[in-house]
């Protein structure tokens, strides 16, 4: 009869640890790299040389990318990445040149904020980010560093 009951709660032992995972861990997903981006107007970031200082933003290659857009400008803005080693004409045209983008978030009001979540380029690489409001490029500009 000791057997019996030895065997029931060997057995529902095993159940148990199972069932909890044995004590392995699980692997957590790695958290999205949060950007943070200040518009003005026309540039990003506290000072107006974006030409010759342009702000710049890491994240890993094909990683989630979660940007946070502030609008502190007097105008509409947005926030867009070029492909790697386009050529970008300086007067910027969407229309026109829209196919030289490979994310380009929303247009963000003057005063407002706006938040989204993308993936990052697979590609390795410093792309161009620019503003493609009409006349806000290439002043208004800034990197995005993809490891």
């Amino acid at each position: 009869m000791k057997l019996k009951y030895m065997l029931i709660l060997t057995a529902f032992a095993a159940l148990f640890f199972t069932a909890c995972g044995g004590g392995e861990e699980e692997s957590a997903e790695p958290e999205a790299a949060t950007i943070q981006v200040l518009q003005n107007d026309n540039y990003y970031g506290s000072t107006p040389d974006n030409a010759d200082n342009p702000p710049v933003w890491t994240v890993n290659s094909g990683g989630q990318v979660a940007i946070e857009l502030t609008n502190n400008g007097t105008v509409e803005h947005n926030w867009a990445v070029i492909r790697m080693d386009a050529d970008v004409p300086e007067t910027f045209d969407s229309d026109a040149n829209g196919d030289l983008l490979l994310k380009e978030t929303g247009l963000v009001a003057a005063g407002e904020e706006f938040r989204e979540s993308f993936f990052a380029p697979a590609e390795a690489g410093e792309y161009l980010v620019i503003c493609t409001v009409a006349g806000h490029y290439p002043s208004m500009q800034g990197r995005l560093v993809v490891q």
